[in-house]
């Protein structure tokens, strides 16, 4: 069965083909350059973005998958959470084709996709139930999910987000947009705890604001001091990344004994960061937990787990429909 998935929740406009869980194609192309100066995702911008680009991509993806569209069997769409001008462009376009090939529609979390990315090409077999973290630029949360219509939020961030923190302290401390790529590239594990920071944290819920706060005024103090150069900035940050990942991993594990429930579905775009992609593999060799982790070509916004998803709620709880945007929720 072939399923055509579509994602615009952000910057990316993204369009992919899996026949079933296997990935056929998945083409991407990010407005991200032309974010870069403002250091931020601008919606006005992204939108835009997204309808110059959504045909190019429907129409590569094709092109890769070696099929024509009236081999399309199933369309799968981002429609919530997101950018809102974003969403309208993607689930508009699907609609557009599923009333033109005459296929069926099904609306698709963009969160959930991001834990069903460990699953796609078979990688893992899906067994309930288990736990899933998700940690982006826009989302940190923590679920249980018995089965794919009946999942719970335990925990999330109450302010930004982990990824938005790293993008707002990589712009304060002048070293690039996105920032988690950068500051992971400058981590320095021998300096991970030079800084004792800390995260807020109630039960499994997240506070990042607080820890975004004290970096600024040790730039702010640094700068005074006139020692705010390269190497205090990797000391700094290297002391954050420590210290913002190891509380995740903390909120994790506490939700693991809690729940008795060892196996953890892990998405989104920080779990690219190395570090803890590492730690993560780290905890499974020492522990009975079972790291669920999505490939890295994966972590970002893509359509294939859009396509995966949508293909496995159609096959195995008869979704459709269900195309109620809903805007960034954090």
């Amino acid at each position: 069965m072939y399923t055509l998935g579509i994602e615009t929740s952000c910057d990316e406009t993204s369009c992919a083909v899996t026949k079933n869980c296997e990935v056929i194609s998945n083409i991407t192309i990010s407005s991200l350059k032309e974010h870069k100066k403002y250091g931020g995702v601008i919606p006005e911008i992204a939108t835009r973005a997204h309808l110059k680009n959504i045909n190019r991509v429907f129409e590569l993806a094709l092109k890769t998958a070696n099929i024509t569209k009236k081999k399309i069997d199933l369309i799968a769409v981002t429609n919530r959470p997101g950018l809102i001008g974003s969403l309208v462009v993607g689930v508009n376009f699907a609609k557009a084709i599923s009333l033109a090939l005459k296929k069926p529609l099904i609306g698709i979390n963009h969160l959930h996709a991001h834990f069903f990315a460990p699953y796609l090409d078979y990688n893992n077999k899906i067994k309930f139930p288990f736990l899933s973290l998700v940690v982006s630029g826009g989302h940190t949360e923590i679920y249980q999910v018995k089965s794919f219509n009946e999942i719970k939020t335990l925990g999330r961030t109450r302010d930004d987000a982990c990824g938005e923190v790293f993008d707002k302290i990589a712009k304060a401390y002048h070293l690039g947009y996105p920032g988690g790529p950068v500051i992971d590239k400058l981590f320095n594990d021998a300096y991970k705890k030079e800084f004792l920071f800390k995260c807020g944290k109630i039960g499994f819920d997240l506070s990042f604001s607080g820890i975004k706060t004290a970096l600024m005024y040790k730039k702010i103090q640094m700068e005074k001091n006139g020692e705010f150069n390269l190497k205090m900035k990797i000391k700094l940050v290297s002391s954050f990344q420590y210290s913002a990942l190891e509380t995740i991993i903390k909120t994790t594990l506490e939700a693991v004994n809690k729940f008795k429930i060892y196996r953890v579905a892990c998405g989104g775009g920080v779990l690219a960061n190395q570090y803890l992609r590492e730690r993560l593999l780290e905890i499974e060799k020492q522990t009975k937990i079972s790291f669920l982790i999505s490939p890295k070509k994966y972590t970002g916004d893509n359509a294939a787990m859009v396509a995966g998803l949508g293909f496995y709620l159609y096959n195995s709880l008869g979704v459709t429909h269900n195309l109620r945007m809903k805007p960034e929720a954090n």
